[in-house]
């Protein structure tokens, strides 16, 4: 799991929501609702990154380039909590574009794309924060609460792993929750090569 701090995960401020940005300072110490919480793999009750109401999105870099293969997102099970209505929904997963190889393919991709990436490029072109940044969709997902397993795997588009594109930096977007005014994101792995 390349997202997880203790395999060298860290947020990046400047493409985090800021009404939730925890200082890394305040996470030592052991502050809760923290971004840095969604990448630890502690599911105990009200241990997560907490975040005012439906919307919001958390960057990740890694410590190495990686080919992602998969999201994990990873939510409190429905028998220990009765808080299932801030459960994260609706994401979508975005990968920032850098270097000439990937940059050559992105292009290439966006020019070809069919299907749910043509979709997904025909409706935006980044996450809500990009700083101007190329962004490419990697998936949009449900996470769904009720699900027997409260682990859920997501793998991204075929389109975009056939490219073999890697990358330091990904974009969680959360699009919507299943209807609490605040949202709760216990945890996201990314998995890849």
């Amino acid at each position: 799991d390349y997202a997880l701090w203790r395999n060298g995960g860290i947020v990046l401020s400047s493409l985090t929501s800021s009404h939730t940005y925890e200082s890394w300072v305040s996470r030592l110490l052991g502050g809760t609702g923290s971004v840095y919480t969604a990448l630890e793999d502690d599911l105990q009750e009200g241990s997560c990154w907490r975040l005012p109401g439906r919307l919001g999105q958390i960057a990740i870099a890694f410590r190495d380039i990686v080919r992602v293969t998969h999201i994990m997102v990873d939510h409190i099970p429905v028998g220990l909590t009765n808080a299932t209505e801030s459960a994260p929904r609706k994401l979508l997963l975005w990968g920032m574009v850098d270097g000439k190889d990937n940059l050559v393919k992105y292009h290439s991709l966006r020019n070809s794309a069919t299907g749910t990436l043509r979709e997904l490029l025909t409706a935006r072109t980044a996450p809500g924060l990009s700083r101007g940044m190329p962004f490419i969709p990697l998936v949009r997902f449900d996470y769904n609460i009720h699900a027997t397993n409260h682990t859920q795997l997501f793998p991204i588009l075929d389109s975009v792993a056939a490219t073999g594109m890697d990358f330091g930096i990904v974009v969680l977007e959360i699009l919507d929750n299943w209807g609490g005014e605040l949202t709760c994101l216990y945890r996201v792995g990314i998995y890849g090569e």
